[in-house]
């Protein structure tokens, strides 16, 4: 059965490549969009529905997950295609005008910069700041930058000054995921609800790496949650689900019994977010999304933060995922996960100081609320089809 459906997929990525670059118009393929797996498709869902529905223009939609759902839409200007073996080979002869993707270190790997004229926006999946969570020049292939907050923009212009770099197209954007996620809290409130409503509902959703939480105590927390009679998810970040398997199975086959107890393996929507009385994270991009979008508090656990730039320390700024964690909620060390039942009380019973606090952390770190899916549309449409200057690489020294 596995043969036969990577066949299956080996002929359809052979059927889109043809597709894309014989049988799509010009005009369909002046923007392209390229996603890793299902879970990013919100991350571009503003844009698209600002570009497609709006403003009437025909997208390219490009994914590696063959169960990503967008490959079934009925919407005529969205073309979609299945790339993963191929991708390396579309990226280099892709003739598109303007790229937009969630995927860093462009061009430093195996997928690289088009031998054709193309320029290229990156889109931000998380809050987070950009020089200690992400690889050192993550960001220098692309042309222009749709950025959350004014955070991003001093440490990639702080970057760029260290390293000599010409300075890219940086966009006072905002982010639509946190607003999509507000939005329909707004809307669900008052409708979510445990089926016990005495009975709290806990999110477990950590980052990733050896230190997260569920790989440094992940057992015994929902074990001591349950215990106290707990809703409990736990959702894992995608780079857990393909890089421990072996934790998750030991989590499922203890707790998949218990009514109380959910493990959800996909992020692609945002019912556990919203069900959530609290989140319990590390330092995950999650928590901002989840104390913007919910203006309800974290718990954190005070396990070593994942250092994926080494020389992140040469960029003088603060990193705003370890910064503000005091400001929405509460540190605590995993040595004491059995007072955590106790600090969860607290902390619910205080929701509305934190929701204050929350509210002004939004308006100082978040461009645009509101209106972040326009700008970005504004920006792609004027550097991708109406600019001149199309595909020129901005990480050139001075």
């Amino acid at each position: 059965m596995k043969k036969r459906l990577m066949k299956i997929s080996l002929v359809k990525e052979l059927v889109d490549f043809y597709r894309f670059f014989r049988r799509t118009t010009n005009s369909e393929k002046n923007i392209v969009f390229y996603s890793e797996h299902k879970g990013y498709y919100p991350y571009f869902s503003g844009l698209i529905r600002e570009l497609v529905t709006k403003n009437q223009k025909s997208i390219c939609y490009v994914t590696s997950d063959i169960q990503d759902p967008i490959l079934e839409t009925l919407e005529s200007k969205i073309k979609t295609f299945y790339l993963k073996k191929l991708l390396p080979f579309f990226m280099i002869y892709v003739n598109c005008k303007v790229f937009v993707m969630t995927l860093t270190d462009l061009n430093q790997f195996h997928l690289k910069r088009s031998i054709n004229s193309v320029h290229y926006v990156y889109v931000f999946h998380s809050l987070i700041s950009t020089h200690m969570g992400y690889l050192s020049g993550a960001f220098d292939h692309y042309d222009s930058i749709l950025c959350v907050g004014a955070h991003q923009i001093e440490e990639i212009r702080q970057f760029e000054k260290i390293n000599g770099l010409s300075p890219k197209i940086l966009i006072e954007a905002g982010y639509n995921r946190i607003e999509e996620i507000y939005q329909e809290y707004q809307k669900t409130r008052n409708n979510i609800s445990s089926s016990d409503t005495n009975k709290k509902t806990i999110l477990i959703a950590p980052s990733w790496g050896k230190d997260n939480v569920l790989e440094a105590c992940g057992e015994h927390l929902v074990q001591i949650l349950l215990e106290n009679d707990y809703f409990v998810i736990v959702r894992p970040h995608p780079e857990t689900v393909k890089r421990n398997s072996e934790l998750l199975e030991v989590l499922n086959s203890r707790y998949s019994d218990d009514p109380n107890f959910t493990l959800e393996l996909s992020v692609a929507t945002n019912t556990s977010l919203l069900k959530a009385d609290l989140l319990i994270c590390d330092a995950s991009g999650i928590i901002m999304e989840y104390a913007f979008g919910t203006e309800r508090p974290v718990l954190f656990l005070n396990v070593p933060v994942k250092i994926r730039n080494p020389e992140y320390k040469d960029i003088e700024l603060p990193v705003l995922e370890v910064d503000i964690r005091s400001k929405i909620g509460e540190i605590i060390d995993p040595d004491k996960l059995m007072v955590i039942p106790q600090l969860i009380s607290q902390m619910i019973e205080r929701r509305n100081e934190y929701k204050e606090q929350i509210i002004a952390l939004r308006e100082k770190f978040i461009f645009n609320f509101g209106f972040s899916s326009m700008i970005g549309t504004k920006h792609i449409l004027r550097e991708g089809i109406d600019s001149d200057e199309k595909g020129v690489p901005k990480n050139g020294k001075k």
